[in-house]
């Protein structure tokens, strides 16, 4: 093989290789046109949307009692779990992980659950 066969072989792929290269970007930007305007997507199912609803709805808050008597209303599981006083307001939850009364620690894992 002689050296212009090989240099006109070589444009050659790298031809193929840039029209491949604006074809993909052609899609891309075809497919990101489509959904920024709200269009070729389909609506999700709405046994989907429910779904997507419940994960993210505030569970009820749940009572917990230290062993020294004071009771808080919990929210959340495992260690997203937020304390406050029952007499709190809501935007007055327990900062710390342990009991406002008697320092014990208020229970925050998995393994423990919220009596």
């Amino acid at each position: 093989m002689d050296r212009r066969s090989s240099d006109t072989a070589r444009r050659a792929g790298l031809i193929a290789v840039a029209v491949a290269l604006a074809a993909a970007l052609a899609a891309a930007g075809a497919r990101l046109a489509g959904r920024a305007s709200g269009g070729t997507l389909p609506p999700p199912s709405r046994r989907r949307t429910r779904a997507i609803r419940g994960r993210f709805r505030r569970s009820a808050d749940q009572p917990y009692t230290c062993d020294c008597g004071a009771r808080y209303r919990v929210s959340g599981t495992d260690r997203h779990r937020v304390y406050w006083p029952v007499a709190a307001p809501e935007d007055a939850p327990v900062m710390g992980d342990s009991c406002v009364e008697c320092d014990a620690p208020l229970p925050g894992g998995r393994a423990s659950r919220p009596a």
